[in-house]
């Protein structure tokens, strides 16, 4: 180590410090890869204690050099996401959020929600943290822009219900002019801006001009549809008189946690809030906090504003403005608000960030107490942190299915949830459950990190027969983890060897967290059941089609998107898709029309 500190370069770059198993464990970057690095192996006493604990554990380093400053922030965030090491600040917000995606490139434009990689060619909004807020306002601007929702789309082909509806004007007629469809599009690109009072005096003109052509149904909608889009300017938590159109971000640190709040203004009213928990390991600075965050959010921005206001700068303010600039090719600039309505609505901001920091720490509080209540009435040897609950979801012993739920800390660790297809025994839930167990700690023994770590308790959904032939299985890959099982009927805790059942208080906060556990892995378990047997009502219903086997049953699907869509297709349509001939497609035609009362027909 001595030797490689010594030949450091003097440049930019990226350092990457291992543990003795040749794990990352840290990634920085440096302007001057030999001076940052040295700081490092500087006295002990002069260490935080946290970054002394790390350097404990350093066994080996490496460094990549970069030609920028820029680069190397680039290059660092990208490692981090990799390999997510210990002691670098873990952003736990990191899931995918939703985007509206507007399909310019195509001829008559589609509008829905993706988490997919962005094209240079569509238009995007977001992103967007309320999911179920995002659809009901797409479902409101569907009633007041009817565009097309189809995923394939051809002009020639039979409209669909939704123009029965008047959901779509069904362009796949080729009755409604690009010009007409475009106006329509434009419509939704104004309200997702936030131009609602151009929209408004858009949409007036049109209701105008259709009142003038007698069109009064036409009349009616406009004016249904301006009076929605009034009722939701009426709920926007600030509006400006100015169109401001920026970001508002403000840090609120605690002891372990740290909670990034942003608010999204566009055209002066606040349209999405977007929160980001942060645990830092190591003794990091709000400003260090606040640059880790614009590094993670704006990774790949459709919209980025031309102003981004904070409560507290990035540390490295003019290397975060320039890699800004790189992502949107025009200046970013930030700033922290010094009077006026954005220095009024930071605080505001301030305020709610403080808020939910609290809520936070309540819940948190909550959880542990809830632990430390079931670690001593369960005489657990220590506060079992990640629990997982297992449940098995069958119907009629047909596609049998297995559900793995985590808690950590009380809470709820949607993204450690796992899903088991059954292989073996499906009518048998023992051999169910102990099939799941295995496969479960298989992974974990062959290092799959999706498995990892093992937990410090295990819950069955289930009694007295259930926790038993769990306790076999556990005995058999030798794992000593705590196991316990909770019935439905009494709420009774079952333990291996013990034909006795535990009862806790209703009231138990122990109790409760369990019953949260049980209930949630029966959900997920139900969900995922659901889930496969559409699947296979889905795919079996083409099953009985002459000549139509498992590939061109894909193809169909592929090409279609659904069964029922294979049902309406006309024969010239059906022919369109690879491998069907114009007989097959005259059979499949005719299958249809003689057995009008299959399932997937009436999708």
């Amino acid at each position: 180590m001595k030797e490689r500190l010594k030949h450091l370069p003097q440049q930019p770059g990226v350092y990457i410090f291992k543990d003795q198993d040749r794990q990352v464990i840290y990634v920085g970057k440096a302007i001057v890869l030999r001076n940052r690095v040295r700081s490092y192996f500087q006295s002990p006493e002069r260490l935080h204690p946290k970054v002394r604990a790390m350097m404990n554990r350093v066994a080996d380093l490496d460094y990549v050099v970069t030609s920028s400053e820029v680069e190397a922030l680039i290059l660092e965030n990208n490692l981090i996401k990799e390999h997510r090491p210990r002691y670098n600040i873990d952003l736990k917000d990191d899931k995918t959020y939703p985007y509206v995606k507007i399909t310019l490139g195509d001829k008559y434009p589609r509008v829905y929600i993706t988490r997919e990689k962005m094209d240079g060619v569509s238009r995007y909004f977001g992103p967007y943290t309320d999911v179920t807020s995002l659809r009901e306002t797409l479902k409101l601007l569907s009633s007041i822009f009817p565009l097309r929702r189809c995923r394939i789309f051809r002009i020639g082909s039979r409209p669909c219900l939704n123009r029965d509806i008047k959901k779509c004007l069904a362009p796949c007629t080729g009755l409604v002019s690009v010009e007409e469809y475009r106006a329509m599009v434009d419509g939704v690109i104004k309200f997702l801006e936030g131009d609602i009072k151009s929209l408004l005096g858009q949409l007036e003109k049109e209701m105008k001009q259709a009142a003038g052509c007698l069109d009064f149904e036409q009349a009616a909608r406009l004016r249904d549809g301006m009076a929605s889009i009034i009722k939701i300017q009426e709920k926007q938590l600030v509006n400006f008189d100015k169109p401001y159109n920026l970001d508002m971000i403000v840090a609120v640190q605690g002891e372990q946690k740290a909670l990034v709040l942003l608010f999204k203004l566009r055209s002066g009213k606040i349209v999405d809030r977007y929160t980001s928990w942060i645990n830092s390991s190591m003794d990091e600075r709000a400003e260090e906090l606040i640059q880790y965050f614009l590094q993670h959010y704006y990774e790949d921005p459709p919209d980025l504003p031309a102003e981004i206001y904070l409560n507290v700068m990035p540390s490295q303010q003019e290397l975060v403005e320039e890699w800004l600039r790189g992502k949107s090719g025009r200046v970013i600039r930030l700033s922290i608000p010094q009077r006026g309505d954005k220095k009024k609505l930071l605080l505001l901001l301030e305020e709610n960030a403080r808020i939910l920091y609290q809520e936070k720490l309540d819940r948190d509080q909550a959880g542990t107490a809830a632990l430390l209540e079931l670690s001593r009435a369960l005489e657990l040897p220590e506060l079992p942190r990640r629990i997982e609950c297992y449940d098995i979801s069958h119907l009629s012993g047909e596609e049998t299915t297995g559900s793995m739920v985590v808690f950590y800390d009380g809470q709820a660790d949607k993204k450690a949830y796992r899903h088991f297809k059954i292989k073996r025994d499906q009518n048998n839930d023992f051999a169910s459950l102990s099939e799941v167990l295995r496969r479960r700690f298989e992974e974990a023994n062959q290092g799959n990190p999706a498995f990892l770590p093992e937990p410090d308790m295990i819950l069955i959904d289930g009694g007295l027969g259930q926790v038993n032939a769990a306790a076999r299985v556990l005995r058999d890959l030798q794992a000593d983890i705590p196991l316990f099982s909770l019935a439905k009927k009494q709420e009774e805790i079952y333990r291996p060897g013990y034909a006795k059942a535990l009862k806790l208080s209703a009231s138990d906060p122990g109790l409760r967290l369990l019953q949260r556990l049980r209930n949630e892995a029966h959900r997920f378990a139900i969900e995922y059941n659901r889930s496969r047997r559409h699947k296979k009502t889905r795919i079996s219903s083409l099953d009985g089609i002459p000549g139509v086997g498992p590939h061109r049953k894909k193809a169909l699907l592929a090409h279609f998107g659904s069964a029922q869509r294979v049902s309406r297709a006309s024969v010239e349509e059906l022919q369109e898709v690879p491998g069907i001939s114009h007989s097959l497609a005259q059979n499949i035609y005719q299958y249809w029309r003689e057995n009008r009362d299959i399932p997937g027909a009436q999708e």
